[in-house]
């Protein structure tokens, strides 16, 4: 999906990595995004006291849209909301690219509470 990094980014602050506020998440639905560009889904995810949210996800080579609901994830909740294929996404899911480019979602393990912050 992204562009591989030649090198690691600069060095950060602690207080500047806390800027980015990622939070535990658990996909509710997922269902196609039909005008993307890119293949996507359209997610809602439950992020407990933060409330539901959507989001565009670029997830369809390692997934189906049936067995995402009830998945835990990692998202950030403080981008602005972007409008992707006519659908506004309101949090950023957290992925990578395995070996051959396709994005594998970032999980917790275990049965941690909806919405803990990730640090």
């Amino acid at each position: 999906m992204q562009e591989e990094a030649k090198e690691a980014a600069g060095p950060l602050s602690y207080d500047e990595f806390l800027r980015v506020d990622m939070r535990v998440g658990r996909i509710l639905t997922a269902e196609p995004l039909p005008k993307a560009r890119i293949p996507a889904y359209k997610l809602t995810v439950d992020l407990g006291p933060l409330g539901v949210k959507s989001s565009s996800a670029r997830i369809t080579a390692l997934y189906s849209a049936e067995e995402l609901p009830g998945r835990r994830v990692v998202a950030v909740v403080n981008f602005p909301p972007r409008r992707i294929a006519g659908f506004v996404s309101e949090v950023l899911v957290m992925g990578v690219d395995d070996a051959e480019g396709r994005v594998a979602l970032l999980a917790p393990d275990g049965d941690v509470p909806l919405g803990s912050r990730v640090y």
